[in-house]
């Protein structure tokens, strides 16, 4: 990767355009060819995969190194992860496993590596789906964890129907009247993720410590500002 803005083109640093329609594309670092719907206007094009790599290699010791214990303050944590780019999939497992890494720490019992499982299911969400599918990948992950948590499987009824019910409490949560903004819909799914463990799971999580002030405002050029419930003007922010 060059040092261009994450938020745009990782290749050239211009604005990526997102199209109607997919175009056959091919990676400019690993020559996957596929289709997609997002792209460089100068032609350009970084895979999911390569799009996440920097970021997603340092998750999972990001999230074992965390001691924060509601799941709000431990999503704020791992958005802070180094190379984290302002949008795109390397974001859709962060709601789950701020869900699942709380839940543990209430005594719930989780697999031995729930969070790499985790981080695999989530990272199968292609980046888009939001727009594309209607169906953000950050609240698919509070279904992710849900499954988990549950043991559910295809065949597994109750299980699934609780699955699937998580994720549409999440999706009804993020499915607001703005441009995507991967960290507004993270907090959102975390929000009511919060509810869904509590009535569902019985399992109530503390509240949190840290009040939530967005670092991003400045580099979203789609911020929705005051229609957004994170909107802060402060010092590290100051969107003009």
């Amino acid at each position: 990767m060059t040092g261009h803005k994450a938020e745009h083109c990782m290749v050239c640093g211009l604005a990526l355009v997102y199209r109607e329609q997919g175009e056959i594309v091919r990676c400019d670092q690993c020559g996957h060819r596929g289709q997609s719907a997002i792209g460089c206007p100068a032609g350009h094009y970084i895979c999911d995969a390569c799009h996440s790599d920097r970021s997603l290699t340092r998750l999972p010791e990001l999230a074992r190194k965390t001691t924060a214990q509601a799941p709000e303050d431990i999503l704020e944590e791992l958005i802070r992860l180094p190379d984290l780019p302002l949008h795109g999939p390397e974001h859709h497992a962060m709601a789950g496993l701020a869900l699942l890494l709380a839940s543990e720490r209430t005594g719930v019992k989780l697999p031995e590596h729930y969070i790499e499982e985790t981080i695999r299911r989530s990272m199968q969400i292609p980046g888009g789906t939001c727009g594309y599918h209607g169906a953000c990948g950050g609240a698919v992950s509070m279904g992710v964890a849900v499954s988990i948590i549950t043991g559910a499987t295809p065949v597994t009824g109750p299980a699934r129907g609780m699955a699937h019910r998580a994720t549409a409490s999440a999706l009804l949560r993020c499915g607001d009247a703005q441009a995507r903004c991967c960290k507004r819909a993270l907090r959102k799914t975390v929000a009511a993720g919060r509810e869904f463990f509590a009535e569902e799971l019985g399992i109530h999580f503390p509240r949190p410590n840290e009040q939530i002030i967005c670092a991003d405002i400045s580099r979203n050029q789609e911020c929705a500002k005051g229609q957004c419930p994170y909107f802060r003007r402060n010092r590290k922010n100051n969107f003009k």
